[in-house]
């Protein structure tokens, strides 16, 4: 492996490093199995984030939930079948808490 390469990597370097094609790079940043950043429409990769992931070491952040996949997924841990049947339980709870404090 080179040595001489600079802290921040075009794409052409990148696949290099990992002695891989430009596409494969390209697949795997779109996936989320590598980071990456376009800018001005050219890839650029950090060396060290790339070396983390031939270590091993990187993983991708999880990528935030929305308002309506959260809905979904503690409606299914909670074995609800239909979200709307959370919202009302929620708004329901809400409601129980305010009266609890006013009381």
């Amino acid at each position: 492996m080179r040595s001489d390469y600079p802290e921040i990597l075009t794409l052409q370097q990148a696949a290099e490093l990992l002695q891989v094609s430009e596409r494969t790079i390209q697949r795997m940043v779109k996936r989320g199995k590598m980071p990456g950043s376009q800018i001005g429409g050219q890839w650029r990769f950090d060396r060290e984030q790339v070396k983390a992931l031939v270590r091993g070491e990187w993983a991708p952040e999880p990528k935030p939930l929305t308002q309506s996949e959260l809905i979904e997924k503690e409606s299914r841990k909670l074995g609800v079948d239909r979200p709307e049947t959370l919202i009302e339980l929620q708004r329901q709870a809400r409601k129980r808490l305010e009266q609890e404090r006013d009381d």
